[in-house]
């Protein structure tokens, strides 16, 4: 029998995939996975299209029913202490089109902040779009 056929076990009632013999057994694993069982090798016999169907469906069934086990568990997010922050702006002053000019990134507000301000005073343009960037990590509580 090739690894990968379709069996009926009439032992256990159920539909496996043929994975191969191991001493006396044939061990069988469930269509969509799962653990791996033994046969009795003279028992089993290729399984019927129907019960590769029903078996199929079965198990697309468990797929999206989900017999999974999700735990829950409470993380707190806070900022990567190993990482600095970054501020950086970006003007978008101008008639037709922004200006385009960029602080480049710092690591405090202030410093963006006196770049807004020569910035202003050299052009007179009065927008800016400011942004914040940092690193987060998750932290079991």
């Amino acid at each position: 029998m090739e690894p990968g056929t379709l069996v009926y076990d009439p032992q256990t009632r159920r539909v496996g995939a043929f994975q191969a013999r191991l001493g006396p057994y044939a061990l069988l694993r469930p269509v969509g996975g799962g653990r791996e069982w033994e046969a009795d090798p003279a028992g089993i016999r290729p399984a019927t299209q129907e019960e590769r169907l029903a078996a199929g469906v079965r198990a697309a069934n468990e797929r999206s029913t989900g017999r999974r086990l999700f735990r829950y568990v409470p993380y707190s997010i806070v900022q990567d202490p190993s990482a600095q922050p970054e501020y950086e702006a970006y003007c978008v002053s101008g008639d037709e089109t922004e200006c385009g000019a960029a602080s480049g990134t710092f690591a405090h507000p202030a410093d963006v902040e006196e770049w807004q301000r020569r910035h202003a005073q050299e052009t007179r343009h009065l927008r800016y779009r400011r942004s914040f960037a940092d690193y987060a990590v998750l932290e079991r509580q």
